[in-house]
């Protein structure tokens, strides 16, 4: 659930903290006064497409923060995720900059804008005012059943076969034509694996071939330099170690006149040891270094058939690994396509897993369609279409990830009428009452717990829009609904009531949305109801429709 939501120089928002309780909480206003820019600015904690115009004017940012109840489902990510769970609360932010750049967190970490889309659907559905448009859409119409029946795992094994008959017919039919290039391919391939194998590369190889061959053409210099080195620390007769300890035999005696003297005297013993130390170090250096003409000279072989084979295959030395599993890879996989029987088999295998997935995801369309349709035509005799009647057709079409089945919706808007395709027969008032029914039947079964409607009651009223408040206060027995709405039938509803306005200071405009006390709500609702002229009158009716909710 939401339980509050905060703005910071967002569009015309400066300031904004809001707290939300369960139950159906209405937003109203007049129009432009930004009933809509809450809902803009939740859906950017969502995931929603930013930009820089929705920062406010002469701001250098916009912030918006959502707190959620964490639910198991959002819980689950997190946790997938590797963020902070402990809480048990779900923040989720997000900040757009001036230059159009955004930034989104949870729970204060950052987060890729996608992973606030991936949490999103387990937290809010939010049902926009022209959604009775896209209901003409077919894949919007397939997208509701399925949403209804709940069809997630079945719609995943059917996608899933999908993929997988995909990749056998393009093996076969790859494999059935151009037999004869694959052939000649093959051959040419062969070759070069062919040169590739006398090298074996391996990845890194080069580099660590380079690097000896460096090491080993300075090995004059390395041994001279080293062995230098040893007789200065330890191997003349005058060397540094014998100094030190005839300096330190000297002072050792010395500090026993001055006890001044025992810290030098310390650090002189402790440089004598790391002086011993290297002293070792470069004479194991010297025993173990191979630093002979030999490995040099097998170097130099092992990097002159490496450039051989580059320039044969013109293909930097590097890269030659990478050639190598590609050269390996491509072999393996054309020498599979030509085995045409074993890929017949393969697709035959693929395509009644598919077909039988696609049949399974079909017989519960039919028993879900069959259950939407009986609901929605009731809803339908409740919102002004007396006699109308609502039915789901499922026709046969191409397999797709989505099954084989074309969803339709068609109606009735009348007793005694053959049910059409939705988009041919209901007018735009019909839609939307038909939109919101099927709304209300679908939404029920969705796991969120959080509704939102932005003005889905546009184009009703009268009776019919008190039948939609209910409709929404219904679902707010269940779930957290929001609904931003202009009608007073439906706002009367509520369980909640926020009100949006808008002032204009020194020249700059600001929207302001505020929760109404009972008193400051019934001329809320008044004002729906008649206008700015509120009169005693429109009070009474409006104090009538909020206690009849």
């Amino acid at each position: 659930m939401l339980s509050s939501l905060t703005i910071q120089d967002f569009v015309i928002v400066d300031h904004l903290q809001l707290e939300f309780d369960s139950g159906m909480s209405v937003l109203s206003g007049e129009t432009g006064a930004g009933k809509s820019i809450l809902i803009d600015a939740l859906s950017l904690t969502l995931g929603a497409r930013s930009d820089a115009s929705q920062v406010r004017e002469g701001a250098e940012k916009a912030t918006i923060s959502a707190m959620f109840d964490l639910n198991e489902q959002a819980k689950a990510i997190l946790e997938e995720q590797g963020l902070d769970t402990s809480e048990g609360e779900l923040i989720l932010r997000r900040v757009i900059e001036s230059s159009g750049r955004s930034k989104a967190f949870v729970n204060g970490t950052p987060v890729p804008a996608s992973t606030l889309k991936q949490l999103s659907e387990t937290l809010i559905d939010i049902h926009g005012q022209h959604a009775f448009q896209t209901l003409t859409k077919p894949a919007e119409q397939r997208r509701m059943l399925d949403a209804y029946a709940q069809h997630d795992a079945l719609l995943a094994n059917v996608g899933s076969a999908y993929q997988a008959l995909n990749k056998a017919r393009r093996q076969l039919n790859s494999a059935r034509e151009g037999q004869q290039e694959k052939e000649a391919r093959l051959s040419a391939l062969q070759w070069k694996l062919d040169a590739l194998d006398k090298v074996a590369p391996k990845p890194g190889q080069w580099e660590t071939l380079s690097q000896e061959h460096e090491r080993l053409s300075h090995s004059a210099e390395l041994l001279t330099g080293t062995q230098a080195a040893l007789n200065t620390l330890s191997g003349d007769e005058h060397s540094m170690l014998d100094q030190l300890a005839e300096v330190l035999g000297s002072l050792t005696h010395l500090s026993q006149r001055d006890h001044a003297l025992a810290d030098i005297v310390k650090n002189l013993g402790e440089g004598e040891i790391l002086i011993r130390e290297a002293a070792y170090d470069l004479g194991h250096y010297l025993k173990h270094s191979n630093l002979d003409p030999d490995s040099l000279a097998d170097v130099d072989r092992q990097m002159s058939e490496w450039h051989d084979t580059a320039r044969k295959l013109r293909v930097a030395p590097e890269l030659l690994h990478e050639e190598w599993e590609q050269t390996r890879a491509e072999i393996e996989s054309i020498e599979t396509g030509l085995d045409l029987d074993q890929l017949e088999k393969q697709h035959h295998v693929a395509q009644m897993a598919y077909d039988s997935a696609a049949l399974v995801l079909r017989n519960s369309r039919i028993k879900a369609a069959s259950r939407l349709a009986k609901c929605v035509t009731d809803s339908m005799q409740t919102l002004s279409m007396q006699g109308g009647r609502f039915e789901v057709a499922l026709n046969e079409c191409e397999p797709s990830s989505f099954g084989s089945d074309d969803i339709e919706f068609k109606v009735a808007g009348h007793p005694g009428v053959t049910p059409q395709p939705i988009q041919k027969v209901a007018s735009g008032g019909e839609l939307a009452r038909i939109s919101l029914a099927i709304t209300v039947n679908t939404v029920e079964g969705t796991p969120v717990p959080t509704l939102i409607f932005d003005e889905v009651d546009s184009g009703i009223g009268g009776a019919v829009a008190e039948t939609v408040g209910r409709y929404l206060r219904s679902l707010g027995q269940g779930k957290q609904v929001l609904c931003v709405t202009h009608l007073p039938q439906v706002a009367a509803q509520g369980h909640h009531h926020y009100q949006v306005s808008k002032t204009i200071d020194n020249g700059f405009t600001r929207s302001v949305i505020q929760k109404l006390g009972a008193e400051s709500r019934i001329t809320e609702v008044a004002r729906m109801l008649g206008g700015q002229n509120i009169t005693s009158a429109t009070r009474t009716a409006a104090q009538e429709m909020i206690n009849a909710g």
